[in-house]
This record gives structure tokens, C-alpha cells and sequence, in this order.
């Protein structure tokens, strides 16, 4: 029953990204990636090999929908590679965690601080390999720091309204 609810939320993640928020430019600097949920939600219990594999999936099909040759994909796949790592360094007891990863669960603090520095990475990631380049690094960081605030707002909204 939990790989179905995975599948299911993969799916809504990537067709929300594709249908709304790949249209949503804040000011031409903010757009929202909330579509990395499906990588920051998935149970600890998930092998690392596979857990590589659905971050480099999820990664390709966001660059095929984006037409972005790669970018999500790295993204993607170095979040998944980093998120085993982050848990055993912000949660107390990981062992513990059978479900997948939300406050409700891990705690509203540990939620907070693996969702910021999660997405704080994969926005850095997709937006520095997006710009390649340092040359205007400054908006490159306004919008790797506006962009990673929008995605925690709605990410913190939907958790908030799933474990109410």
C-alpha cells in the first residue's frame, strides 16, 4: 500500500509541475520546483540504489518535460544521493522511521531543517547549472534564494494540510 501512495504522489508531483508550476514565473526570477517532494518524501527504508535510480528518473523526466538537457537530472540525483546522509545527521532516531519522511513523523523541526537544506541544494544545483556561469552571480542567488522560499512555502502548505 505504501509503494501505491508513492507511485500516486510521484505522479501528482510531476503532472502538478508540468500543468501549473512550470507556467508560474514570479517576477522572472521565482519559480517553484515542487515536484522534488516525491524525492524528500520517500521512506528511509528505501534501498540507496533505488533511491539514485527514482532521483536520476525523476530527474530525466523533468528535463524532457523541460527540455533542459540534464539540469534536473543532476539535481535530482544529488539530492537523492545526499538525502540518506542529511536524515542520519538531522534526525534523532532514523531507525525508527517506518513511513515516509513528513513532520508528522520525523518532527516539525527535523522536517524544517532536511526540507530547507534539501531544496536549498537542488535549487542551487538546477540553477547554476542552468546559468553556467558566474557571470551574474547575484542573480543567479536571488533566484536559487527566492525560488527554494516559494517551493518550502507550498511544500510546508501541503504538509501542513496532509497532517492536520
Amino acid at each position: 500500500m505504501q509503494a501505491f501512495s508513492n507511485i500516486v504522489r510521484f505522479v501528482v508531483c510531476i503532472l502538478l509541475q508540468m500543468l501549473l508550476f512550470n507556467r508560474l514565473w514570479l517576477f522572472g526570477i521565482c519559480h517553484p520546483y515542487v515536484y522534488i517532494l516525491c524525492l524528500l518524501a520517500l521512506p528511509i527504508q528505501v534501498p540507496r540504489w533505488v533511491e539514485m535510480l527514482i532521483g536520476a528518473a525523476t530527474g530525466l523526466i523533468m528535463d524532457c518535460i523541460c527540455s533542459s538537457p540534464g539540469v534536473h537530472m543532476a539535481a535530482c540525483t544529488l539530492v537523492a544521493y545526499l538525502r540518506p546522509m542529511m536524515i542520519k545527521a538531522l534526525v534523532q532516531e532514523p531507525d525508527r522511521v517506518v513511513q515516509d519522511i513528513s513532520s508528522a513523523v520525523i518532527g516539525k523541526t527535523e522536517y524544517l531543517k532536511l526540507l530547507v537544506l534539501l531544496t536549498l541544494i537542488h535549487h542551487t544545483a538546477v540553477f547554476m547549472f542552468d546559468a553556467w556561469s558566474l557571470a551574474a552571480w547575484w542573480l543567479t542567488l536571488i533566484r536559487i534564494v527566492c525560488s527554494s522560499a516559494l517551493t518550502i512555502l507550498l511544500l510546508l502548505a501541503y504538509d501542513r494540510l496532509r497532517y492536520a
